[in-house]
């Protein structure tokens, strides 16, 4: 079994209220907009940070500072009308961050489509994401429909963190709402009725 993972995952570890929050939260948003549709941004800052202490030895320390990243990282990728729906939007936003914040990165994506013979093979997915994540960064993954998998909302981001595996079973991990939530990446590939995607950046290492 192949198994895939972030170096550092406790950089992406805050104390919230005195307790272990995994990942960054769309609900500290101040404006109820951003807390509905905020997803794709809270995901983006995440990979921003993760890269950022990696490359910088920075990193935010508690919530008020994650909070300042996420608000920092909002005009990147901003959500349209009915939220940050295509995988584009986050790898564009992403590669403009980086360029501006002068870091390192390459961001690309793969495409889950809609129509199921479209679809690329749980092994060719699995690779994309696992070459992400062997380059230390996690990926976005956008959910469009979850499948039938409860564990995880239908049109939403997460980042995701960790892939273990082989052949055309896969297993991911990704973080939402201070949790680390595991699910069957295999079985949402198979299930998904509108698709999705991941951004992951690449070239990161100085």
């Amino acid at each position: 079994m192949k198994t895939y993972t972030l170096r550092r995952p406790d950089w992406l570890t805050l104390t919230v209220g005195g307790k272990p929050h995994c990942g960054y939260d769309q609900e500290w948003y101040p404006d109820p907009w951003q807390q509905k549709a905020g997803c794709g941004p809270t995901t983006g800052a995440a990979i921003a940070a993760y890269i950022e202490a990696k490359t910088r030895g920075i990193r935010p320390a508690d919530k008020e500072a994650a909070l300042a990243k996420m608000q920092a990282f909002w005009p990147y990728a901003a959500p349209r009308r009915h939220g940050l729906y295509k995988t584009r939007w986050l790898m564009e936003g992403l590669a403009a961050y980086l360029r501006d914040q002068g870091l390192p990165g390459r961001a690309d994506m793969f495409s889950v489509p809609l129509l199921r013979p479209l679809r690329r093979s749980a092994e060719e997915t699995a690779a994309f994401v696992g070459e992400g994540l062997a380059a230390d960064a996690p990926l976005g993954f956008l959910n469009l429909h979850n499948g039938g998998n409860e564990a995880i909302y239908s049109w939403h981001w997460m980042p995701l963190v960790s892939l273990s595996g082989d052949g055309g079973q896969w297993e991911a991990e990704a973080l939402d709402e201070g949790k680390v939530i595991a699910f069957d990446l295999s079985a949402w590939l198979r299930n998904t009725k509108f698709g999705g995607g991941f951004v992951r950046v690449m070239d990161t290492d100085q």
